[in-house]
């Protein structure tokens, strides 16, 4: 508050100055000694005044700017903090500014949690691997130690549909060898659903992968949760790419599980959103969108 009255009051004089020297030629009129005294120094007299207007001028100038860009070189010296491993930037005291720096904090708790939300998936993948065909594979070891063929062939395809369950986690391998609509077909096939799909534009790779990871979720839950039996599917991109899912399951409240909460923050680090409602068809809607380049 105090720098911006002294830029004011710096500027009030800056701009006043000139007028002095037409108040001393129009007090010179009148008044002969003083003209004579003034027009004997006027060159020095000019010059002081244009001196003084000349610094108040720069002065302001200089303040002007230090108060407009004093929030942004606070905000960057809050970003050089960040990258030394502070968790948080702090406001720095202008309202543009500190919207910048609430939106920068408010990705950085999505992208903890994010990270948070991928190392549990990543932990239940291990566990997964550890309890189910690892061990699996152990048991067929001992089945063929004692000559059991049959046995160990069996739990070695029971240790094979395990580690096909997490490539699909990891990666959806459909999407190596089919396309997009193909994929979700073979998706909805493998949950036992019927499809109804609404899909008129081609997507690149990422956008492809994108859409599969929710659709694939959405049936999951559908299955899973909801008695499902038939689910459809509409993809659409215009300005922005929005996927949604409706089933005729059951319906009722979504209690958000780590595989949504996951998802819903992938979303808001793409600066998009999901969300969830009931569906027409009796179920629930699931619906997704963010922004893309077209």
């Amino acid at each position: 508050m105090r720098l911006r009255v002294a830029i004011i009051l710096a500027a009030v004089f800056a701009y006043l100055s000139p007028l002095a020297v037409f108040f001393i030629h129009y007090w010179a009129r009148g008044n002969p000694g003083f003209a004579a005294l003034y027009y004997r120094y006027h060159l020095l007299v000019d010059a002081g005044i244009t001196f003084v207007a000349a610094s108040l001028s720069g002065i302001t100038v200089y303040w002007a700017l230090r108060y407009m860009l004093g929030p942004w070189l606070r905000l960057e010296r809050e970003l050089e903090g960040l990258l030394a491993g502070r968790e948080r930037l702090r406001p720095v005291g202008e309202e543009h500014a500190d919207r910048i720096v609430a939106r920068i904090n408010e990705l950085l708790r999505i992208s903890r949690d994010y990270l948070s939300l991928q190392e549990l998936e990543f932990s239940q993948l291990a566990s997964a691997l550890h309890d189910d065909a690892v061990q699996t594979l152990i048991a067929a070891r001992w089945a063929l130690g004692r000559g059991e063929a049959e046995k160990a062939e069996r739990l070695v395809r029971d240790a094979e549909k395990s580690l096909r369950r997490v490539i699909c986690r990891l990666a959806p391998p459909e999407l190596e060898h089919l396309d997009l609509r193909e994929a979700l077909e073979q998706l909805a096939l493998r949950q036992g659903l019927e499809l109804e799909l609404a899909l008129s534009v081609d997507l690149g790779t990422e956008e492809a992968i994108e859409v599969f990871r929710i659709v694939q979720h959405a049936l999951a839950n559908a299955r899973r949760h909801g008695r499902a039996r038939k689910v459809w599917v509409r993809i659409e991109r215009n300005g922005e790419m929005r996927v949604s899912v409706d089933d005729d399951g059951r319906g009722g409240a979504i209690e958000p599980g780590q595989g949504l909460r996951l998802l819903e923050a992938r979303m808001r680090l793409r600066a998009g959103r999901l969300e969830w409602e009931p569906s027409p068809h009796g179920g629930i809607r699931l619906a997704a969108s963010w922004p893309v380049e077209t």
